[in-house]
C-alpha cells in the first residue's frame, strides 16, 4: 500500500480544518453576506461520505518545508459515490479508493499536499449540497456556468492573513473551474500571497483556469507551474505530487524520499508519439505543435489513394467522401503504413483527425484496428471549423479496446500554437 495510507490515517487522527471563525478583514465585502459564520458540523444531507474535517483538532504548526512561511491547502472535490463496491464507470472516474475509503480525486491530491507540506487544510463546500448523480451533476454544472452563478459556500477561513502560500485545488468542469470556486475567489483577497493551483481532469488539464485565477486575484502571485493530473492517473499520482512539491521548494524535509526516487525512475524511457490524418493541413499543424511541446515523434496517416479536393467536397453527394459516408463498407481506407516502428517504446500516443459527419475521419480507423494500445495513454484531438469532438474519441476507444484513453479536445481551424501548447502542458503528461 502506498504511503498515502499512512497519510490518510494521519489526517484522520491529527489534522483539521484551517479555520472555522469569521475574518472580515480578509474577505471581499460584497461576498460577506453569502458566507455563514461557522463550519462546526456537517449537514445530514451532505452528499459525500468523507472525513468530517471540521470536527478534528486544528493543526497550527508552521509550514517548515516552505521558504514562504505558513501554507494553506484549499480544495473543492465532488466524489459521486460513497460505495466502493457498487460504482458506475462515471462514479469510479470521480474517486480514489484507499483501504475501502472513498475520496474525491481532488481531495486525494489535497491530502497528499497537506501531509507533505505541513499545511493547514480547508475544504470548499456548498451550502446547498450538489447532487451525486452524474448526469444531474453535469447538467447543473453547465447551468451554473451559463448563469454565471455564485453558489454559497458553507464556512469560511479564519485569519487568512497568517498564510503566505495558498494551494487551491478543483476539478475541471466544462473546461473551467466549478462556479463555487468563483464564489471563493470573490470572497477572499489574496493580495501579496502566493497562489498555487492544482486540479484533476478528464483530459482538458487546466484549460485557461490559471489565467482566470490571475485575473480574479490580480495582486497575488499566481503560479503557472501548478499540478494537474488526469482522473485516470490520480490513484498513482503521489510520486508526481511529491516531485512537484520538491521542485517548488514546499516539501517537508522528512517527506518520503522513496516516492521521489520512484518518480525519477518513472521518467526514463517513456516516449510520446503524435499520429494524425490531415485532409486540409489544419490537423497537421496542430499535430506539429503538440509534437514540439511533448518532444514527440510524428507519424502521418496517408491513404494509399490520396483524397483530392473534389474527393473531399462533402456538399457534393457524388464525391468520394460522400459515397464513403453513405456506404459503410466503403469507409475502409487502406493506408501506406498503419503500424509504427518501435511501437512498444511509446507510452503516450496522441491521435489527431478532422471531424467528418460528427465522427473521426475514417482513414484513422485502419490505424486503430492495426495496433494494440495496451499500457499506453491515448489522447485524441480533432480539428473542425464548427463541429465539436462529439463521440469521436469514445468511438475510437471502443474500437481500440485497449489503452488508457483521456478525454480529447477539439481545436478550431487555425488554432494558435500558444493555445495548443497550453492544453498540452495542462495534461500533466
Amino acid at each position: 500500500m502506498k504511503k498515502v495510507t499512512a497519510v490518510l490515517m494521519s489526517i484522520f487522527l491529527s489534522f483539521g480544518l484551517a479555520a472555522c471563525g469569521s475574518t472580515q478583514d480578509d474577505r471581499k465585502p460584497e461576498a460577506i453576506d453569502r458566507m455563514v459564520e461557522s463550519v462546526e458540523t456537517e449537514p445530514s444531507a451532505q452528499p459525500e461520505t468523507e472525513i468530517p474535517e471540521e470536527n478534528i483538532d486544528v493543526n497550527t504548526e508552521e509550514n517548515s518545508g516552505s521558504a514562504e512561511g505558513k501554507a494553506l491547502v484549499v480544495y473543492f472535490s465532488m466524489p459521486e459515490t460513497s460505495d466502493p463496491d457498487n460504482m458506475t464507470q462515471e462514479e469510479d472516474n470521480s474517486v480514489v479508493v484507499i483501504d475501502g475509503e472513498v475520496l474525491g480525486n481532488t481531495q486525494y491530491v489535497a491530502y497528499v499536499i497537506q501531509e507533505n507540506t505541513g499545511a493547514d487544510i480547508f475544504r470548499i463546500e456548498p451550502e446547498t449540497p450538489y447532487p451525486t448523480d452524474h448526469d444531474t451533476l453535469v447538467d447543473l454544472a453547465a447551468q451554473e456556468q451559463e448563469d454565471n452563478a455564485r453558489p454559497a459556500i458553507k464556512g469560511n477561513i479564519e485569519d487568512l492573513g497568517q498564510y503566505d502560500t495558498v494551494f487551491v485545488g478543483f476539478p475541471n468542469w466544462w473546461g473551467d473551474m466549478p462556479m463555487i470556486l468563483y464564489s471563493f475567489f470573490d470572497a477572499y483577497d489574496f493580495s501579496g500571497k502566493t497562489v498555487i493551483p492544482f486540479n484533476t481532469h478528464g483530459g482538458s488539464g487546466f484549460s485557461s483556469t490559471i489565467s482566470t485565477i490571475a485575473e480574479l486575484e490580480p495582486d497575488a502571485d499566481v503560479r503557472e507551474d501548478g499540478f494537474t493530473v488526469s482522473r485516470n492517473n490520480v490513484q498513482d499520482a503521489e510520486p508526481d505530487i511529491l516531485a512537484w512539491l520538491s521542485d517548488l521548494g514546499y516539501i517537508n524535509q522528512d517527506a518520503d524520499a522513496s516516492a521521489l526516487a520512484e518518480k525519477e525512475s518513472e521518467n526514463t524511457d517513456g516516449k510520446s508519439l503524435v499520429v494524425y490524418y490531415s485532409a486540409s493541413g489544419n490537423t497537421e499543424e496542430v499535430a506539429a505543435y503538440i509534437a514540439g511541446a511533448m518532444d514527440a515523434d510524428l507519424f502521418e496517416l496517408e491513404p494509399e489513394e490520396p483524397y483530392s479536393s473534389a474527393d473531399l467536397d462533402w456538399t457534393d453527394r457524388d464525391s468520394r467522401v460522400s459515397h464513403e459516408h453513405d456506404n459503410l463498407e466503403e469507409r475502409t481506407v487502406p493506408l501506406v503504413a498503419d503500424t509504427v516502428e518501435n511501437w512498444d517504446s511509446y507510452d503516450t500516443v496522441f491521435i489527431g483527425y478532422p471531424i467528418w459527419w460528427g465522427i473521426a475521419a475514417w482513414p484513422v480507423d485502419g490505424f486503430i484496428a492495426a495496433n494494440d494500445f495496451t499500457g499506453k495513454t491515448v489522447v485524441p484531438f480533432c480539428t473542425s471549423s464548427s463541429s465539436g469532438l462529439g463521440e469521436s474519441g469514445e468511438l475510437l476507444e471502443e474500437a481500440a479496446g485497449t489503452g488508457e484513453w483521456l478525454e480529447g479536445i477539439r481545436f478550431r481551424s487555425g488554432a494558435s500554437e500558444d493555445t495548443v501548447v497550453e492544453w498540452v502542458n495542462g495534461l500533466g503528461l
